[in-house]
C-alpha cells in the first residue's frame, strides 16, 4: 500500500460509528449517496463522529491528493477537503465497499472496520472517487475584477494570462468570448445578464476598466491565483504610473473596489457565473490615474523580462510585487512593514537580512540619496518589528531623518520598494 492509500486508510479509521461518550453529539449527519445540488436531499440519515485525528488525516490526504497528479496542482486545499468528505459520505453505504448495516446502526467502531473488501481495494476505490470528483470541478475559468479611476487602453500580458480591458472595448471583450467563456450578455459596459438588471452581479460604483485573468482549476483555486495576478499587475502598474508622475498619487478615503466575478468556460458542466468579492486590490485615489502608451510598454517589458528569469528569482520578484501591493492597500506601520517585506523577498538572505537588502538596493540603478536612505529605513523597520516604536513618527531618529533628507520615511520606503520591484527583473535576468 502506498503512503497515499495508507493515509486514506488512516482517515477511515479516524471516523467513529459510535459515540465516544454517551452525551457526545454526532460530528456529522447526512443523507448518504450522490446528491444533486438542485434537489433537496431526502432518505435515511447517517450519523458519525470525528476523532482527534480526523482533521489531521483529512489535511494529509488533501495534500497528497494535490501532489498525486499534475491535474490537481491548481486545486485549492478547501475544495479537495470538501471532495474527500463528500466521497466518504456518498460511498459509505456502497455494499461493494462497506457493510451498510454496520455503518447505519453503528455495529462497528470505525468506518474502516465496517469495510467489506481489503484495505488496499477500499483505499484505492476511495482515491479513485476523490480524483473523479475533483476532475469534475476543474476547468477553465475567467475571473474579472472591476477597477475604477484607471484611464488606460486595453492590453494583454500573455506571459501571465492576464489583461486590462477598457470599459468600452467591445473588440477585446469579444476576443474573450471567442475563447469559449460564457458571459450570457454580461460586459463591462453593461454588467447585466441577458439585459436583466441584477445588483448581485453589478459593481456598486462606477469603474473605468476591468482586470481579467484566465485560469484552470477549481473555483476557489482559480480565484486565488487570479487575485495574485491582479495584485502583481496593480503593483507594477502603480509603480510605473507614479514613477512618471511629478505629483504623488494620493489615496482618498473612498472605499476601494472589491467586485470580483468568475465566468466558466463552455467546457465546464456547471455553466453559471459566480460573484465572489475580494479584499481591495487597488486603493482609491483623489484623482484619476492616466496610463499612457509608454507606461503600457514599460509594464509589458517588466513582464517579459521577469519571464526570462530563473524560476527561483521569478518567484522572488512575484512575491515582492505581492507585498508591494499589500503595502499600497494598507496604512501606517502595516504599510511600512509590507514595503520592507517586498525588499526582503527580493534580496533578503537568512542570517544576513540587513546586509543583503542594503547590498541589493545598492545594486539597483537608483539615485544615490535613495540608496543612502535604505540604512536609515532599515533601522526604523527594526524599531517597529521589535516593538521599539508603535508608529512611524515615534521612531527616535524620525526628526533627524526628515531634517537630513527633507522627506518622510513612509513615502521613501514606498518609492524604494517600487524602484526595487521595477528594477529587479533587469538585475536578475543578467
Amino acid at each position: 500500500m502506498t503512503p497515499y492509500l495508507g493515509q486514506i486508510a488512516r482517515l477511515l479509521k479516524s471516523i467513529l460509528l459510535r459515540a465516544p461518550e454517551a452525551s457526545k453529539r454526532p460530528s456529522a449527519q447526512f443523507v448518504p449517496g450522490e446528491r444533486s445540488p438542485f434537489i433537496m436531499p431526502s432518505g435515511i440519515i447517517v450519523s458519525w463522529w470525528y476523532s482527534d485525528d480526523t482533521f489531521h488525516a483529512t489535511d494529509t490526504v488533501a495534500a497528497l491528493t494535490i501532489a498525486s497528479s499534475p491535474d490537481f496542482r491548481d486545486c485549492d486545499v478547501n475544495s479537495v477537503r470538501s471532495a474527500i468528505t463528500s466521497c466518504l459520505q456518498e460511498q459509505c453505504l456502497d455494499n461493494n465497499l462497506f457493510d451498510g448495516d454496520a455503518v447505519f446502526f453503528g455495529l462497528r467502531d470505525t468506518l474502516f472496520d465496517a469495510r467489506r473488501t481489503s484495505p488496499l481495494a477500499l483505499a484505492t476505490s476511495i482515491s479513485e472517487a476523490i480524483a473523479s470528483k475533483l476532475r469534475a470541478q476543474i476547468g477553465r475559468r475567467c475571473t474579472v475584477h472591476a477597477v475604477p479611476q484607471l484611464r488606460s487602453g486595453s492590453f494583454v500580458l500573455e506571459t501571465d494570462s492576464v489583461e486590462l480591458i477598457a470599459n468600452e472595448d467591445a473588440k477585446a471583450w469579444q476576443a474573450l468570448s471567442d475563447k469559449g467563456y460564457v458571459f450570457d450578455g454580461w460586459s463591462p459596459w453593461l454588467p447585466q445578464f441577458a439585459g436583466q438588471l441584477d445588483s448581485a452581479f453589478s459593481p456598486r460604483s462606477d469603474f473605468s476598466c476591468v482586470f481579467v485573468a484566465e485560469e484552470r482549476g477549481t473555483f476557489e483555486g482559480a480565484k486565488f491565483n487570479s487575485v495574485l495576478k491582479f495584485r502583481r499587475l496593480s503593483a507594477v502598474l502603480h509603480a510605473v504610473a507614479s514613477k512618471g508622475n511629478a505629483n504623488r498619487m494620493y489615496k482618498s478615503m473612498a472605499h476601494p473596489s472589491e467586485f470580483l466575478i468568475q465566468f466558466p468556460h463552455d467546457s465546464i458542466s456547471d455553466g453559471s457565473a459566480t460573484r465572489s468579492d475580494c479584499a481591495p486590490i487597488l486603493p482609491r485615489f483623489t484623482s484619476d490615474v492616466l496610463i499612457s502608451d509608454d507606461d503600457i510598454g514599460s509594464i509589458k517589458h517588466w513582464y517579459e523580462t521577469t519571464a526570462r528569469c530563473s524560476k527561483p528569482l521569478r518567484d522572488r520578484i512575484e512575491k515582492a510585487a505581492n507585498f508591494l501591493n499589500r503595502g499600497l492597500n494598507a496604512g501606517d506601520i502595516e504599510a511600512y512593514i509590507n514595503y520592507f517585506v517586498a525588499l526582503d523577498a527580493l534580496f533578503g538572505e537568512r542570517g544576513s537580512v540587513e546586509a543583503s537588502i542594503i547590498q541589493g538596493v545598492k545594486s539597483l540603478e537608483i539615485e544615490k540619496p535613495l540608496a543612502e536612505k535604505a540604512e536609515w529605513l532599515f533601522d526604523l523597520r527594526n524599531e517597529i518589528v521589535h516593538g521599539g516604536s508603535r508608529f512611524v513618527e515615534e521612531w527616535p531618529r524620525y526628526a533627524r531623518y526628515t531634517q537630513h533628507f527633507r522627506s518622510k520615511p513612509m513615502e521613501d520606503v514606498r518609492v524604494l520598494a517600487q524602484h526595487a520591484v521595477l528594477g529587479a527583473p533587469k538585475l536578475f535576468a543578467k
